[in-house]
């Protein structure tokens, strides 16, 4: 892959040409992440948040609405197609599953919108890419507070003891940070010895409580033994990262996040490496108060060559 090329497909401004071709062109197919990523070269760790932070909506969600809109224009200019065959041309399995997605787009059934279509629900511009940047006052807000003062290290491989949070909504993340805390107590790795990690998969205000994934964890020198609480060896990989320090509360986390992939990214001559971003919590809440929490958010990236 020519540098251009590689540079095009990993930078999060990007229009995603391929993979919206791709989408297009195969609606009536099974499409997974895997080879979105594999057509977009890039890693599924990143994927789903620079399509978010680039369309406005989530992946499957567009993938759904490309669907819909397909199909609504079968409905009303092919009219005299089965309802059964538009439903699996657009991916489902049965008229019902296709019925009940359709009217939770359109507030009808496909039957009547064949009648009395209204297109006010697909006639968004969602599938034209657009460079998506933060507001004026947010990045001046930020840029008051050194925020966007970037820097590269290199970060050296790293033994965790790790709690993974699965299938389960942020708001019970406390019950896992529980257990933990429980975990660190017992194998005598307090936080003010042992560094505390969090690894952030997904975005917490596009993924589905099903699929929000998060891990708490520690750095350690020794087997995690095993346990009550389900606390598993693991690693950070070595690396370069973009980092950012943040001293204040969570409230500004994801903003900081997405200006490294939206506004540092784009102009730093850097690709995203396959591992999510993470932050260290180096004074947290409740030890401080929120307005004086230290977090510093790495982001892993190499240099596009």
């Amino acid at each position: 892959m020519k540098t251009e090329d590689k540079k095009q497909s990993t930078l999060g401004y990007q229009p995603f040409e391929k993979v919206i071709i791709h989408i297009d062109t195969n609606l009536e197919k099974k499409l997974t992440l895997d080879e979105l990523c594999k057509i977009e070269c890039l890693s599924k760790f990143h994927f789903h948040r620079l399509f978010n932070l680039h369309f406005g909506l989530p992946l499957f969600q567009y993938i759904q609405l490309q669907r819909m809109k397909n199909a609504a224009t079968q409905l009303y200019y092919h009219s005299h197609l089965p309802v059964t065959d538009i439903a699996l041309d657009a991916g489902f399995k049965n008229v019902e599953s296709f019925s009940r997605s359709f009217k939770k787009i359109f507030s009808v059934t496909p039957t009547v919108f064949k009648q009395s279509p209204n297109w006010e629900p697909i006639n968004k511009p969602t599938n034209k890419p657009t460079k998506l940047n933060l507001s004026d006052t947010t990045l001046k807000e930020l840029k008051m507070n050194n925020a966007l003062n970037v820097n590269i290290v290199w970060f050296n491989q790293t033994k965790i003891a790790v709690m993974k949070h699965r299938r389960g909504s942020p708001i019970n993340l406390p019950a896992s940070i529980k257990r933990f805390i429980e975990w660190r107590v017992e194998s005598h790795t307090p936080p003010s010895i042992s560094k505390t990690y969090n690894i952030l998969y997904d975005d917490p205000t596009t993924t589905s409580a099903n699929d929000y994934r998060f891990d708490i964890a520690t750095n350690i020198k020794t087997e995690v033994l095993e346990n009550s609480q389900g606390v598993e060896n693991d690693e950070i990989p070595e690396g370069y990262c973009a980092v950012l320090r943040h001293e204040g509360s969570d409230e500004q986390l994801e903003t900081l996040i997405n200006t490294l992939y939206t506004q540092w990214l784009p102009n730093s001559n850097h690709e995203l490496r396959d591992f999510p971003c993470f932050i260290q919590r180096v004074k947290m809440y409740p030890t401080v108060n929120a307005s004086e929490a230290i977090t510093v958010i790495y982001l892993p990236i190499n240099k596009i060559k």
